[in-house]
């Protein structure tokens, strides 16, 4: 009695196309939702670092007469966002003194990491997870810490940026401070500025722009669809267009008039171009774009 040979069934090639053809379509049609999902997420870790932030200033605040962090101040001198890992490196254990070097005079950069010098900040919460940025090691210098340090030892190192603390004197006189009297709506922090970079730029758009063309003053850190902004009050909220100070300001750009009437001026918020005008005029610093960040 011959056996009779076994045939063994097996997927045909169409059959593999098919199959492969539907996994395609079920990746193409979840990725998106995962992604949005992740972006969520990463709005609501941004938005707590914010938070973060601001409980560390209003603490920096209590312990300095109300003032808000900045080292030395010179009116009338414009800012600076100086980041080079900057320490005393012939002798560790005596810090330089960021309100006596003047290294520190009004930058902008120093008066951020004085938070993380004085109040038990971590560098994590400086940095937007949705970013592609890293925590501040404090360079590779061995037994560095904070207190060592003037500033950020890079640009990757900070996502966010903060009001201007270095106002000049017509500021002053017209009414500005950043202060624990700050109001409720003035805009402390929020996003990096984007500057004028890419896709983005701040001087396009003005209140009544349309969405595409507001989404070139957002924030780079959540690919222009917005920004988490902290405000005097101490809460932070996520806003899809830049125009969510007082009076209706552009956060990241310079007021068109003293008094808050014209908050649309086509002036890139940049090193040369930041002096704040009125006392709501919200100018975050530094920009994505800074020309001195290496």
């Amino acid at each position: 009695m011959t056996k009779q040979a076994v045939r063994r069934k097996g997927f045909t090639l169409v059959e593999l196309l098919v199959v492969i053809g539907i996994i395609a379509l079920l990746i193409s049609i979840l990725l998106p939702s995962l992604n949005r999902a992740r972006e969520t997420a990463n709005r609501v870790k941004c938005g707590s670092n914010m938070r973060q932030i601001g409980q560390a200033i209003l603490l920096y605040a209590n312990e300095n007469k109300g003032n808000y962090p900045r080292t030395r101040y010179i009116p009338g001198t414009g800012i600076t966002t100086t980041v080079t890992g900057s320490y005393d490196a012939v002798n560790n254990a005596n810090p330089r003194d960021p309100f006596i070097d003047n290294q520190t005079d009004n930058d902008v950069i120093k008066s951020i990491f004085l938070l993380i010098r004085t109040q038990d900040i971590t560098p994590e919460v400086f940095v937007c997870p949705s970013s592609n940025d890293e925590k501040d090691t404090y360079g590779t210098v061995a037994g560095i810490s904070a207190l060592s340090k003037l500033s950020f030892t890079a640009k990757k190192n900070l996502s966010y940026s903060l009001a201007n603390a270095y106002p000049p004197p017509d500021a002053v006189n017209n009414g500005y401070k950043l202060n624990a009297t700050t109001g409720a709506e003035f805009a402390i922090a929020a996003d990096i500025n984007p500057g004028k970079q890419g896709n983005y730029d701040v001087t396009i758009p003005n209140e009544s722009s349309s969405t595409k063309d507001q989404q070139k003053s957002n924030s780079p850190n959540h690919q222009g669809q917005g920004q988490n902004v902290l405000y005097g009050d101490g809460h932070a909220s996520f806003e899809q267009n830049a125009f969510c100070g007082q009076k209706r300001d552009n956060i990241y750009t310079i007021s068109g008039s003293l008094d808050g009437s014209n908050t649309t001026s086509k002036s890139e918020a940049t090193k040369g171009a930041c002096a704040p005008k009125w006392a709501g005029d919200s100018i975050l610093v530094p920009t994505a774009n800074t020309t001195n960040w290496p």
